[in-house]
Order: C-alpha cells, then structure tokens, then sequence
C-alpha cells in the first residue's frame, strides 16, 4: 500500500502562494478605513450644502462664519428656530491645527463676512472644509472666502495619505481671487 503526502517543495510553493495573495491584500484592506471616511465627508459636504442652500432660499444669504460658536451665529443658525439640519456633523478627520477644541472637532466653514461687526451684509457664497486624511488645513484665507482664499483639494487618485482638503463651494462671488490647486478659478 503506498501513501501519496505532500513534499515539502509542494508546501513551500503553498505558502508563497498565500504570502503573494497577502501582500496583494492588505494594503487594500488598510486603505479601505481612510476611502470609507473619504465617502462619509463627501456625504456629510452635501447633506451641509443642501442645509445652506435652504437656508439661503428662505433668508437671503448664507450662515455667517462658524467660529463663534458659543453666539447665535454659524452652524447655531441651521439648527434653531428652524431645523435646517439636526446638528452639524463632525469631521472624521480632525485638523491638527486648530485652535479650540469644538472647531477641531467640526468642519471648517467660511462665508465671506467673519469679521464683519454684527454681520452686517449678506453672505453669497460659502467654503465647507474637511482637513483630509493629512489633518492638516491646507486651505489659507477660508475664514474671509470668497476673498483672496488658496485651495488645495484632496485627490484620492493621489493615494489615501495625499496632502489636500476635501471641499464644497457654494454661492457666487463677484470680487477676489480663489486659486484652486495654483489655479486661478475666479477673480
């Protein structure tokens, strides 16, 4: 009675099978986290946008700039008397460079008129910003958008790690310069 059983060049030909099929793998399993946050900030860009464009239909302007928000301006206007959105939702990609603590926690927002005393003229156009899986704030002049504001926006074909902020414009704007990426886009 013979018995047949694997030999060993066999196994080692099994295993290096497996190893390829891993190596093949796991980078994509380990991408899949940082592509699934990607997906959520785009949904969550949208879902603000629309927020701000119905506010926009029913006020005649957009919110002011969020970073006041302990006042009765920003995000504080979509949520109360009318419910433009529940709440405002919480970036996945936390900026590393901000100052307090509930901006480092929300999505940066930038409308035109942040420094403009008791808000006194209508916002026409609007910035939403994640940091990106960098967290770090690429985007300069956000907080006076659409004035003179530097964009460079987060490409995923450039890899999950890429430098660059996921964004949503809005609105219109008449004066300044936005530079898209070195690009001048407007002004």
């Amino acid at each position: 009675m013979s018995r047949r059983a694997f030999t060993l060049i066999e196994l080692l030909i099994v295993v290096a099978i497996i190893g390829i099929l891993a190596a093949i793998a796991v980078p994509n399993f380990m991408n899949a986290r940082t592509r699934a946050k990607v997906a959520r900030v785009q949904s969550d860009l949208k879902a603000m946008s629309t927020a701000l464009e119905q506010y926009y239909m029913d006020w005649n302007s957009y919110v002011e700039d969020h970073d006041n928000d302990a006042g009765p301006y920003g995000f504080k206007r979509l949520t109360t008397p009318v419910a433009y959105m529940p709440g405002w939702p919480r970036d996945p990609f936390p900026s590393n460079i901000q100052e307090s603590q509930v901006e480092n926690m929300t999505y940066e927002y930038g409308s035109g008129n942040a420094s403009a005393p008791a808000k006194q003229w209508p916002s026409n156009a609007y910035l939403l910003i994640s940091s990106g899986p960098n967290c770090g704030e690429e985007v300069g002049g956000n907080d006076s958008f659409p004035w003179d504001c530097n964009i460079l926006e987060f490409d995923i074909s450039n890899g999950v790690n890429s430098n660059g902020d996921i964004i949503r414009m809005g609105g219109e704007w008449h004066r300044g310069s936005i530079f898209l990426n070195g690009v001048r886009v407007a002004g």
